[in-house]
């Protein structure tokens, strides 16, 4: 068996992941025919860097990154591929997903409560996960889950307990921790902060954004909070209806948005006027989400796009593309100087509802 020392340092010598998505294709089957939840997306995420994956909820977020850890249905149709340091993890069986969830991807849920086993204290939780994948004894893996509560800020004796004399948010540190216990190349968290008061929110992001800085992990980050994004990620991938609209820098997309719809969200999320400036409203996107059981035949976007022309409505744009300094999947891209402005105007948003 591997020696304490041993077990900490292989751990903390494991690189960061590096992860290419290309035309990853997902459709739930259901009575009325296939429900195409997401259509074509791809991304990268560079070792040692967080993604930011934005959009409405129902847009297939949680669905790309349930496919990465192989726990969507076994009906459910996936193409593309998925390479993590070069190797196709979508797909695979049951015995390859063992090898690679926890020790190459692992998952911090967003809800903590489902995530937990009821019956077992928290400690054992986690030693059985660490000992599932490394030849340690107990004491070993104990220790080890100590250092990971202290991490989390969680105080070691808690480790005793189970999981429904722990708060929410003592919860969902827990949850980070076991996610952390095998030090995975590709962490994915799944709106972490779900359910939970506005302060804990502040306070688990605040925890995820350190930890990352220390141990430099990639990571996926599913959040519809634009600010949780802003603060956090290096990288952002907007998705609407089932596909990515627009990538590129956090930076950039944020403060300079070509894709209509992610001006849009911009619209609806509260930001603190300039000094001297008045302001700015909150706008709402009006209409609703396409049907993804039969997909319109043009931008996914135009039923709601105020600037959309009979092109947007039959013709498909071109797709955002990844590893680009910023792409958007809109027919007039070259005008989004001018939308910019524009969409900022309630009025411009209020003629979609007539």
């Amino acid at each position: 068996m591997q020696t304490e020392t041993a077990l900490i340092k292989g751990l903390q010598s494991k690189p960061a992941a590096l992860l290419q998505v290309h035309d990853l294709s997902i459709s739930y089957q259901t009575t009325k025919g296939p429900f195409h939840a997401v259509d074509k997306v791809s991304f990268t995420v560079e070792p040692g860097s967080t993604l930011g994956l934005v959009g409405e909820s129902g847009c297939g977020k949680s669905t790309v990154v349930k496919s990465l850890m192989g726990l969507l249905p076994l009906q459910t149709a996936i193409t593309g591929q998925a390479n993590l340091d070069g190797h196709n993890i979508l797909g695979l069986s049951e015995t390859a997903l063992r090898d690679v969830r926890w020790t190459q991807v692992a998952l911090i849920t967003q809800s903590a409560m489902n995530s937990l086993d009821p019956v077992y204290c928290v400690g054992d939780q986690i030693v059985e996960s660490i000992r599932a994948h490394l030849r340690v004894s107990k004491s070993e893996a104990w220790h080890h889950a100590e250092e990971l509560f202290a991490i989390v800020g969680l105080p070691a004796g808690r480790l005793h307990e189970f999981p429904h004399q722990f708060s929410g948010g003592m919860r969902q540190r827990a949850v980070i921790a076991m996610a952390l216990s095998l030090n995975a190349g590709l962490l994915l968290a799944d709106e972490p902060t779900t359910a939970l008061d506005p302060i804990m929110q502040d306070q688990i992001m605040a925890r995820i954004r350190g930890i990352n800085a220390q141990m430099r992990r990639s990571m996926i980050l599913v959040t519809h909070d634009i600010a949780v994004v802003s603060e956090t990620c290096d990288t952002i991938a907007v998705m609407y209806a089932g596909q990515i609209v627009e990538t590129g820098t956090t930076a950039d997309v944020l403060g300079k948005p070509k894709h209509p719809y992610t001006m849009g969200l911009q619209n609806a999320f509260p930001r603190l006027p300039s000094k001297g400036e008045p302001r700015l409203p909150l706008i709402s996107i009006p209409g609703t989400v396409p049907n993804l059981s039969a997909p319109p035949k043009g931008c996914r976007f135009a039923s709601r796009c105020p600037f959309a022309s009979d092109l947007c409505h039959s013709t498909p744009p071109a797709a955002a593309l990844p590893n680009t300094h910023q792409s958007a999947a809109c027919h007039y891209i070259d005008r989004a100087d001018e939308f910019r402005a524009i969409a900022q105007q309630p009025e411009t948003w209020r003629r979609k509802e007539i």
